[in-house]
């Protein structure tokens, strides 16, 4: 089971390829505030093993009423029949093995919010969607038992991954769409997600508190973040999903918690790509933690990070001049082929892990930060123009860009991008 983490304040250290990574640097991006959540509270789930039912109860508020603790892409809510709906089919019990059953159910959500959620986009509907969160806002616990059994315990058996909304490490399911509003003719999710629940036989009763995360659109939210943890294959096994862009093929692995990501041909370039409401006058950041392992002794840009709001093209990258790690970041051409006159900078360490911060300030100018100092600041107009043809939805992306004379290899602990601020 693959393991999504957001990024928290704190630092957390993990090993990678040949030897731990000292994570000093962790993400500066900070929780968004959010509007005041209508009705606020978690919803109480109860599984009745004996009768196979799962009801969902609102359960008071507590800790999902935190929103300045939730993830800056969504809003978190609950009040089951208030603002939403999550409602499920009949319990199915396997049978006994080795002392323990599994509980599963569909499982679905219905909006009753009057406005859409899912989405920052609140009209068309967006090429690729932020979708719709349910997580455990706490551990299942046994509430009732056959005979006595005070080691019995509950387990989540099939969580699509973990991800921090208002605590840490909190497992939850994805639907990746977006529902209209309420009595709309689209409110309702078009797929069940299955939970699987694994329990001790003397079970017969437990309970859990989930709360929805779901992106709103505005003026109900106005600061939206898309996170990608690194830990897993970002076009198929993260949610959202990104679209991979490959010339030439090039390898792809997860290793150790980050993902690798190599060129084994000049001329090839190993993309991930994210379509999104960026327009010429949205504020917006982008941050990545990486490192380029192996530059080819190139000065060209490799590996980066890039926005394109269909006006200008605003991409970060990195090279390797070959000198004990050192080499450059800065503004890159539309094309990826080099470094915007005068809008890069020297850089130490470029093999090793450093945080890279994109910053757009809308249509007035953009900024790089690396490990949270400002190395280089230019005027929006000073940036190329796109060259991605119209209409070609507005993107973000991250990976490699190929060259002329070298192959390339980098490795990736996370990515996040914010639309509508600047700022962490």
């Amino acid at each position: 089971m693959r393991r999504r983490v957001m990024r928290a304040v704190t630092a957390i250290a993990f090993c990678a390829i040949g030897a731990c990574r000292d994570a000093s640097f962790a993400s500066p991006l900070p929780p968004a505030s959010h509007p005041a959540t209508p009705g606020i509270a978690r919803l109480r789930a109860t599984v009745d093993v004996e009768s196979g039912t799962m009801s969902f109860e609102p359960a008071g508020s507590g800790q999902g009423a935190s929103l300045s603790s939730a993830a800056p892409n969504a809003a978190i809510y609950g009040d089951q029949g208030v603002n939403v709906r999550i409602y499920n089919s009949a319990v199915v019990t396997s049978a006994s093995v080795a002392g323990k059953k599994t509980y599963s159910a569909s499982v679905g959500v219905r909006n009753l919010l009057g406005y859409r959620i899912g989405d920052e986009q609140g009209t068309a509907a967006p090429p690729d969607t932020m979708g719709i969160y349910v997580f455990l806002s706490s551990q299942p616990i046994v509430s009732g038992t056959s005979s006595t059994c005070a080691a019995c315990v509950v387990t989540v058996k099939n969580r699509h991954g973990t991800l921090n909304f208002n605590g840490t490490n909190q497992a939850y399911w994805f639907w990746p769409e977006l529902l209209g509003a309420a009595n709309g003719g689209a409110d309702t999710t078009l797929l069940r997600k299955t939970w699987v629940f694994e329990a001790d036989t003397a079970v017969t009763r437990f309970n859990f508190d989930v709360l929805v995360s779901a992106a709103w659109s505005a003026p109900n939210e106005n600061v939206w973040r898309v996170e990608y943890p690194g830990d897993s294959l970002p076009d198929t096994e993260s949610e959202p999903a990104w679209k991979k862009l490959a010339s030439n093929g090039g390898p792809t692995a997860v290793i150790s918690g980050g993902l690798v990501l190599s060129l084994k041909k000049t001329k090839d370039s190993l993309t991930y790509v994210r379509r999104d409401s960026l327009r010429t006058a949205t504020a917006a950041l982008m941050e990545a933690r990486f490192r380029l392992d192996d530059g080819g002794n190139s000065a060209e840009p490799q590996p980066g990070i890039a926005m394109d709001d269909n006006t200008r093209y605003i991409g970060l990258f990195v090279s390797d001049s070959g000198a004990a790690g050192r080499g450059r970041v800065g503004f890159v051409d539309a094309a990826g082929d080099g470094f915007v006159a005068g809008a890069s900078d020297t850089l130490s360490a470029v093999n090793a892990f450093r945080v890279y911060q994109l910053r757009k300030y809308g249509a007035d100018s953009a900024a790089i930060y690396v490990d949270g100092v400002r190395r280089v600041k230019v005027l929006y107009s000073v940036l190329p123009v796109t060259t991605a043809p119209l209409p070609l939805p507005s993107f973000v992306k991250f990976g490699l860009v190929g060259g002329a004379t070298r192959t390339t290899m980098s490795t990736w602990d996370y990515v996040v991008y914010q639309l509508g601020q600047a700022t962490p």
